[in-house]
């Protein structure tokens, strides 16, 4: 299968979101995250032709995903999740997006952006807890307005300037 750029992967998401943003009929029901995150992974099905979109992908196989990592007292830490959308192939090291999303209004992100760094480092950091995923985006909406308040795009486990901004322009 060919490599796809970081920015056609973005590039495909941002087409998923803008569908989203434009659900009349969701916009009216006003849903809560995992609705959203469901719809939102269902409208990006289409657009990532060979890959598996799922949402709230809580496995690895037989494993519970689970992220790992030093606290600031040095104590390794580890803890279960369950990403809202992942893109990927399944029984393959294959990983190609994670999302997080958020409703404007709720400020916890912390375990959000600690997902995101950790499932998009490369997986021979530590094989069993990182998933290296090629890209991760942390999405927080304002539904009711149709606009997309903040996108935070990671890559290598840290905030890629560049491509955070390229995705903001196409979402806006």
């Amino acid at each position: 299968m060919a490599e796809i750029p970081d920015k056609g992967i973005l590039m495909q998401f941002a087409r998923s979101v803008r569908e989203l943003l434009n659900d009349d009929d969701l916009i009216k029901a006003a849903p809560e995250e995992f609705s959203i995150t469901a719809d939102l992974a269902m409208k990006m099905e289409r657009h990532y032709p060979g890959w598996r979109v799922s949402p709230e992908w809580t496995r690895r196989e037989t494993e519970e995903k689970r992220v790992a990592w030093n606290d600031k007292a040095g104590l390794q830490k580890l803890k279960k999740i369950r990403p809202d959308i992942i893109v990927h192939h399944m029984h393959k090291e294959e990983n190609l997006l994670v999302v997080e999303a958020k409703r404007l209004g709720n400020t916890d992100f912390e375990d959000d952006v600690r997902k995101l760094r950790l499932m998009t480092l490369d997986h021979s950091v530590n094989p069993l807890y990182h998933y290296g995923y090629r890209v991760g985006v942390h999405l927080v909406l304002d539904l009711p307005n149709r606009l997309i308040v903040n996108n935070d795009v990671y890559r290598n486990g840290e905030i890629h300037a560049d491509l955070t901004g390229w995705l903001w322009r196409l979402l806006h």
